[in-house]
């Protein structure tokens, strides 16, 4: 799954991909790019993951208005989006017994849409709270 959250609207957005190789990361910055305007440059917090770092992916960065931001290794916590995973472990895989990746990723994207319109339900808050560092 690749995952993205827009600070402005704290939206969660989300892609589920069999493989995570840099092409289909690729395809997933795409998709965002489509979602704002072309005007509006983009900052995308990355952790240190190989794909996050090939060449294909930092050339299309730079020729489509992306600026590319990585956290520094072994510091993910730095990323925003980290502490939106608490509640969906919560919510979707606590307890959970998926029959296959198929299930699991249907019962995630369910739990994001679910999570957009419910942003401030004291659940959610509570098990961010629970993740944040600082």
């Amino acid at each position: 799954m690749f995952a993205a959250l827009d600070l402005k609207t704290d939206k969660l957005y989300a892609h589920n991909k069999k493989t995570k190789r840099h092409q289909d990361f690729l395809g997933f910055l795409q998709v965002l790019r489509r979602r704002f305007h072309r005007s509006e440059r983009l900052y995308i917090i990355l952790d240190n993951f190989s794909p996050h770092h090939h060449k294909k992916v930092k050339a299309w960065a730079e020729k489509n208005h992306v600026k590319l931001v990585y956290t520094p290794t072994y510091a993910s916590w730095l990323n925003r989006i980290e502490c939106h995973f608490g509640p969906l472990r919560k919510f979707v895989l606590e307890g959970s017994n998926y029959s296959s990746h198929d299930e699991l990723m249907k019962a995630i994207q369910e739990y994001i849409r679910w999570r957009n319109k419910n942003k401030r339900d004291a659940v959610i808050l509570n098990e961010q709270n629970k993740i944040k560092v600082a």
